[in-house]
């Protein structure tokens, strides 16, 4: 069961590994230890995976298998379930199973048995994932930069880890951004959505000088209502306002940013992902193994410009228009949000 998700989740390295900007510098990173360091981590979440998401069956009086879901997340999950014995039964949906599971407690499918009187035989495996199957997720969403309105700043487009230092095609549509901000600015919502996860505190880093990426960098992940999740990541440690199960609006304070380490200085990283399977590449050749994730290439509101693309390597300054930041409220949301912020304001 645990080797079955573990291939699954390997695309956890995407999420997290970048450099600070698009350049040929090479580090001194020991791709060894970077290994052995990424397998620790996927079994840590895999154990997380497979806890929070559990799936049971009943026997009923009538001999029949019926299957729930426990999703104890704050988002959807794929479920995947195989059988390598099944007999004398037959689902009630198409197998093998490959659906979405919202959060809470469900009934996902029933194995009837076929004929009275023969036994039945059922062993089965189940995998889970973090998201949706073919979400429909808005590409021309304009999001708020997450820095304070009226703010300047230099963003710069960061490299996929995997392919500079170990050959690897990158996932589709690659786009993470580094926002370099000043010590102690404010984190914002860049969209609304659904608390994910967060990493209040910094895991520690092998050396005490400078560095140019971390694995575990400090974090929070929201999941959109398009089935998209948003990455915001290197906060100051204990420094995040929101957790896990929290609504939050766009354009509302998420926490402290953090990175005076980082070669870049404080900076906020900012990636938007879907799920979307294609084969990785290595070297050239494809591989049996599978990249989970595609990216948004986004457009953001920038004062002065309205709704743009970003340039790699430019300074734009922050605006938070109450159209943008209302954009996906009904009527009576917008209404109840202004109102609120007109009088705090």
């Amino acid at each position: 069961m645990k080797k079955l998700i573990l291939l699954s989740l390997s695309f956890l390295a995407a999420i997290s590994t970048c450099l600070p900007q698009r350049t040929n510098t090479r580090s001194d990173v020991n791709n060894a230890e970077r290994q052995a360091d990424q397998l620790h981590r996927d079994m840590v979440r895999t154990e997380l995976e497979h806890n929070r998401v559990v799936l049971t069956y009943e026997r009923d009086a009538q001999g029949n298998l019926n299957f729930t879901c426990n999703n104890k997340g704050f988002c959807n999950y794929i479920v995947d379930v195989t059988f390598p014995e099944f007999e004398n039964l037959q689902a009630d949906v198409t197998t093998p199973v490959h659906m979405t599971v919202t959060p809470g407690l469900h009934r996902i499918f029933t194995l009837r048995k076929i004929t009275n009187g023969v036994p039945t035989r059922m062993r089965y495996h189940y995998n889970t994932f973090k998201g949706s199957t073919n979400p429909k997720v808005d590409s021309n969403f304009t999001y708020l930069l997450p820095v304070a309105p009226g703010k300047e700043t230099r963003i710069y487009e960061l490299n996929y880890i995997a392919k500079e230092y170990g050959g690897e095609s990158e996932p589709k549509d690659y786009y993470v951004l580094s926002l370099h901000m000043h010590s102690g600015d404010t984190i914002f919502a860049a969209r609304s959505g659904r608390v994910n996860e967060s990493r209040e505190v910094a895991e520690a880093t092998a050396d005490s000088g400078l560095i140019s990426y971390s694995r575990g960098a400090t974090y929070v992940e929201i999941a959109h209502n398009d089935g998209s999740f948003a990455k915001y990541s290197i906060f100051r440690d204990s420094s995040i306002f929101v957790q896990p199960g929290d609504w939050v609006e766009a354009g509302q304070p998420l926490g402290i940013t953090g990175g005076e380490r980082y070669t870049g200085g404080p900076q906020v990283r900012f990636s938007v992902y879907y799920n979307f399977d294609q084969a990785v590449i290595k070297d050239g050749q494809p591989t049996d193994r599978i990249q989970h994730w595609a990216y948004v290439p986004l457009h953001f509101w920038t004062k002065g410009q309205g709704s743009i693309h970003l340039t790699n390597k430019t300074a734009y300054t922050s605006d938070h228009p109450t159209d943008v930041i209302t954009q996906e409220m009904t009527k009576k949301e917008a209404k109840k949000w202004m109102a609120s912020h007109s009088k705090s304001s």
